[in-house]
């Protein structure tokens, strides 16, 4: 049974496309150059270099282009994002944008470029912005350049040496490492480029040089020119992909270890002799993992092309258009409900006549594990049927895994997910008709000794927040993260489970957007806390927000 329900109107604001081709065109006179492609809530975001051919080269690549889609076919251009800091590393130029999750926050790295006269000439560098919308992005600063390895050219005062086009990836074989692959010039030779490799212990801001990447030096690669590097996997083989100046400038490369050395690489030529079509205007390639589905796309004269990938028996592959039905979003109605209540799953839908879609459901235990349950348990079909945009299905709530009978004090957490997209509907809670919810969710203790003068208050709507990172990406420990929505005073407190204030982290002025706040799990008077759950206070004014904080040993 399912209920229809007014179908949006959003088509006003997309930018139509030719039928049954993915790309993204900026329109002129700009031109896209090297981007990043990510998924966020069911819509895909795509930020790139945008190269006006109006302008003359010093008002030219000083900002990002944004776009965004709900099906890889429609884009609508948003405002671009990251201009350049006229006082600032990266004053002349932005570049070569690349962007991960973690801890709920998106983190972008790029190229810098500097030109002060007698310091800096057109030297490039990286960086790390960071966002928790992808609208609005905050610097964090410097964080890479070629004055950190021994074998990559360093000299601000010369145009020319490379130190660009950052790539970032955990590092598979050791948890909690990250890796971050980018273009280099070698002191052996300035004139041509290739790739290097750095890591992090999982502070972004800080990264030690592992040394280049020696099949892609020109002996071996067969260019002078080689940047844009990515990889991605796929059964257990990682695939390098690099920009080249030949005349087919894609080019690939495999390994079951990708920062092994020399022999652990294969070099599988030209992405043209693979695919067997021309290759030779394509540039700047990307990947993103969508779900259960990979998209390999890249930049070809005025647009950003995107395909979905096809593995093959060995490690080729082959490139197609992806499919024009998509799940933006599906999403419980409320995030509680009492066994039997009548609730609902609500799904948006890009192209609903184009394709169908099949629904995976799982229990989430209170740790976190997923065991997957039969649809006809759960009682929502396994195969719905679109017709419209917007639909809505009615669902009598049940608990799935069926309880021991007489038990009264089980919470099943069901999760849902499409199959052919992987749009989480996330986790809903189902209560037991009996079951006391203050039973399960208890209040947090307040702070017992907060700041003296100020009064409790709360920011309104979307106009400030605060909440803890597991980890932090600018230290070792746990960190908060703040964001306002203007340059604020503020000042931010920690208590302990007694309502001790233990330490200050931040009170200054703080700039608008996110401020991560690291702790290093000591006190003001500089002893070791110990291990625990803490409260975070906010205070800026009368506005007030606190959240929890949880500290583990080193």
């Amino acid at each position: 049974m399912h209920l229809l329900v007014l179908a949006l109107t959003s088509c006003c604001l997309l930018l139509e496309q030719v039928a049954w081709a993915a790309f993204m065109i900026p329109g002129s006179p700009v031109r896209p150059k090297d981007f990043t492609l990510l998924k966020r809530d069911g819509v895909y975001h795509l930020f790139y270099i945008r190269n006006n051919t109006s302008v003359p080269a010093s008002q030219n690549e000083r900002d990002f282009g944004h776009a965004v889609s709900n099906d890889l076919y429609h884009w609508q251009q948003l405002p671009p994002v990251l201009h350049v800091d006229s006082l600032g590393w990266d004053n002349a130029n932005v570049w070569a944008p690349h962007i991960v999750l973690r801890d709920s926050l998106y983190w972008m790295f790029y190229t810098g470029v500097q030109n002060v006269p007698g310091q800096y000439n057109y030297t490039q560098r990286m960086g790390l912005a960071v966002s928790s919308d992808l609208m609005n992005w905050t610097r964090q600063g410097l964080l890479f350049d070629n004055s950190q390895t021994n074998w990559a050219w360093w000299n601000p005062l010369k145009v020319g040496p490379a130190c660009r086009d950052p790539f970032v990836m955990p590092d598979p074989e050791r948890p909690g490492m990250w890796l971050m692959y980018y273009t280099a010039s070698p002191l052996l030779d300035s004139t041509v480029t290739m790739v290097g490799i750095a890591e992090s212990n999982g502070d972004f801001m800080q990264w030690d040089d592992l040394g280049p990447l020696t099949i892609t030096y020109q002996a071996y690669s067969f260019n002078t020119l080689t940047e844009s590097p990515h990889l991605f996997q796929h059964n257990g083989l990682w695939y390098l992909v690099v920009t080249t100046n030949a005349g087919q400038p894609l080019s690939i490369y495999t390994t079951q270890h990708p920062t092994g050395p020399l022999p652990d690489w294969t070099y599988r030529g030209r992405l043209r002799n693979m695919l067997g079509y021309d290759t030779n205007s394509w540039f700047a390639s990307e990947t993103a993992r969508d779900g259960t589905h990979d998209l390999f796309a890249f930049v070809q004269g005025d647009r950003v092309e995107i395909r979905e990938i096809l593995w093959g028996s060995s490690w080729q592959f082959s490139l197609v258009q992806p499919p024009l039905f998509h799940v933006v979003r599906m999403g419980w109605a409320q995030p509680e409900v009492t066994e039997g209540q009548l609730t609902s799953l609500d799904f948006l839908l890009a192209n609903p006549y184009a394709g169908q879609t099949s629904l995976e459901a799982f229990a989430v235990d209170s740790l976190g594990n997923e065991t997957p349950l039969s649809m006809d348990d759960v009682g929502i079909l396994e195969h719905p049927s679109f017709d419209s945009d917007t639909v809505q299905y009615l669902w009598y709530a049940r608990r799935v895994p069926k309880p021991a009978p007489g038990d009264t004090t089980t919470v099943t957490r069901l999760r849902l997910r499409t199959v052919d997209r992987t749009a989480d509907s996330g986790i809903l809670t189902v209560r037991p008709a009996s079951a006391s919810p203050d039973t399960i969710l208890p209040e947090d203790p307040p702070p017992a000794d907060g700041d003296p003068g100020s009064e409790p208050g709360e920011w309104l709507g979307d106009r400030g927040s605060i909440r803890p990172l597991r980890s932090s990406p600018l230290g070792p420990g746990p960190a908060l993260a703040v964001q306002i929505p203007e340059a604020s005073d503020v000042r931010v407190d920690l208590y302990d489970l007694g309502g001790r204030r233990v330490r200050n982290l931040a009170r200054r002025t703080l700039p608008a957007g996110i401020t991560v706040l690291p702790w290093d799990g000591r006190g003001d008077d500089g002893t070791a806390q110990p291990r625990g759950m803490y409260f975070a206070r906010l205070v800026s004014g009368r506005h007030v927000l606190t959240t929890r904080i949880l500290l583990l040993p080193h």
